[in-house]
């Protein structure tokens, strides 16, 4: 119990920016127990807007995504021998910021998908909107620091590859799962 705790408290600091990916153990192991739990928070979120094999689907294109764009940047960038790790740190802490993520979405989910939202925001509505899109943004600065110390970067430079993949993850999803209307 005390090797989980200190994993927990491990990608708790890496999104306080505090230690980067090379803090968590290279484990084939604990990358997959990582990359099942990014793929069970990538699924639930999709979930509440979409079909039960749409949002299965939907998951396993993310998954499958993060690990083919960063595992191929690592490779071509001659650092292969990080890629256990930061697809570790990677899914460890997007799936930790899922779950704010998909409370937020729960407590507020009409509003997020209502097109008459803007018009009849409320001062709790805001702050809701707010604090969800802080926290996007939260796990895009998360994101970038992982790369930035996995290629040895500086943080501008992640931030740009961070959107880049970001952009193309969506646009290739976009274009595999069906469109949710």
């Amino acid at each position: 119990m005390h090797q989980l705790t200190t994993i927990i408290l491990a990608f708790f600091d890496i999104c306080r920016l505090r230690s980067g990916p090379q803090d968590l153990p290279t484990s084939k192991i604990f990358l997959v127990i990582t990359l099942i739990f990014y793929t069970i928070i990538g699924f639930i979120l999709p979930l509440i807007q979409i079909s039960l094999t749409t949002a299965i689907l939907s998951a396993i294109v993310d998954t499958a995504l993060l690990v083919i764009l960063v595992g191929s940047l690592l490779y071509f960038a001659s650092h292969s021998a990080r890629i256990i790790q930061t697809l570790t740190a990677l899914a460890g802490t997007n799936a930790l910021f899922g779950i704010p993520v998909i409370s937020l979405f729960l407590v507020n989910r009409n509003n997020f998908t209502n097109e008459e939202f803007v018009q009849n925001i409320s001062n709790i509505d805001f702050m809701l909107l707010l604090l969800f899109y802080a926290v996007i943004m939260w796990n895009f600065i998360v994101y970038s620091h992982i790369l930035r110390n996995s290629l040895e970067i500086p943080m501008v430079a992640s931030l740009t590859l961070t959107i880049l993949i970001s952009l193309l993850t969506f646009t290739i999803q976009n274009q595999i799962v069906p469109v949710i209307k």
